[in-house]
Formats: structure tokens, C-alpha cells, sequence
């Protein structure tokens, strides 16, 4: 897993796509999703409606990180117009499948974000979708807590990756890449 994550760190650095820039690439990571979540329904993030995705790896017993980050995206998404809050959606996707159900991670991610979706998937599918996302995870010391990657992944309406926006980046950044991105202005640098 760390080399994966070395890799997201080189990804960043060739393309200039993590940062408060806002350019737009497509990244070798990530992208569309089609697997059946822990209840067997299938998911596929092309069903989603929105142009814009907003992918974030997290759990609900996350003590710092997660909070932080979902509420930055709230904060983000209040200076939209109701128009353009139709145009994203947080899909939150649980690193912590033993602990989180699909019904526990979205009632999670809603409280934060209405327009979200909070998914679990089984152990080996949660693995695959680390991997094809490039996402490091590794569970502390003390058996309970993960370490895990906070970049948000902002997807565009064909479910390519566009974008890595780090958890210390501004929330204009946010607001910013759900603006251009939906709006479909965005030229592949």
C-alpha cells in the first residue's frame, strides 16, 4: 500500500494536479466503479446522475481527518446555488467495512452533505477499489484507528479522475472545481 501511495505523491507532482491550481488532467487513478456494495446492490458510478463526483476514503469512527474534510466540503458547497448543488456528489466510501454498513456511512456523510452517498463494500472489494484508486490504508497500532490518505478525487461525468485535492488545500478549491468541472469549460492539460 505505501507504494501505492508514493505513487498518488508522484502522480501529483508530474501533473500539478494536487494543489490550490486549479488544472485539470486526466489521471492514470481511479476512476468509474462498478461493484455490488455490502447488501449486493449494485453500484456503478456512472448511474449517478451528477457530472461531477467528489470521492472521498474515510470511516465513521474517524477521529479527526474525516470530519475535517467533510466538513471543509460542506463549507465549500454553501456558496453554490441550487442549481450548481445538482451538479456533484460526495461519494464517501468506507476504508472500515468490518465496523460500516451502506446505511451507516451515508447517514454519516448526509449529516455533513445531502448530496452524498456513503458506500461499504466487502473487505476484498474495498482492497480492489484502494488499489484502482491508488489510496493508502493501514490500520494503527492500537487496532481501532486507520491511517489513511485524505485526497478527495474529483470525478468528471465520464468517471475520470481529474483532479486530487489535498485536505489542506483551500475551500475555494473545492467550490472552484465543481463549478469549472461541471460547467464542462475544462480543457485536459
Amino acid at each position: 500500500m505505501k507504494k501505492k501511495f508514493i505513487i498518488v505523491l508522484f502522480v501529483c507532482a508530474l501533473f500539478g494536479t494536487c494543489g490550490s491550481a486549479l488544472e485539470f488532467t486526466d489521471l492514470p487513478i481511479g476512476g468509474n466503479v462498478e461493484a455490488k456494495d455490502k447488501t449486493g446492490k449494485l453500484i456503478s458510478f456512472r448511474s449517478f446522475s451528477e457530472p461531477v463526483l467528489l470521492v472521498f476514503f474515510g470511516y465513521t469512527y474517524c477521529p479527526d481527518f474525516c470530519p475535517n474534510t467533510l466538513a471543509k466540503i460542506k463549507a465549500a458547497v454553501e456558496p453554490l446555488s441550487e442549481a450548481e448543488k445538482t451538479k456533484f456528489k460526495v461519494v464517501f466510501i468506507s476504508v472500515d467495512p468490518e465496523r460500516d454498513s451502506p446505511e451507516t456511512t451515508t447517514k454519516y456523510v448526509q449529516f455533513y452533505i445531502p448530496q452524498s452517498i456513503g458506500l461499504s463494500f466487502s473487505i476484498d472489494t474495498t482492497n480492489q477499489i484502494l488499489k484502482q484508486y491508488a489510496a493508502f490504508v493501514q490500520k494503527a497500532d492500537d487496532g481501532q484507528s486507520i491511517d489513511h490518505s485524505t485526497y478527495i478525487y474529483v470525478l468528471d461525468q465520464n468517471r475520470k479522475t481529474r483532479k486530487l485535492i489535498k485536505s489542506t488545500d483551500s475551500i475555494e478549491v473545492i467550490t472552484n472545481s465543481i463549478r469549472k468541472l461541471s460547467s464542462n469549460s475544462i480543457e485536459t492539460k
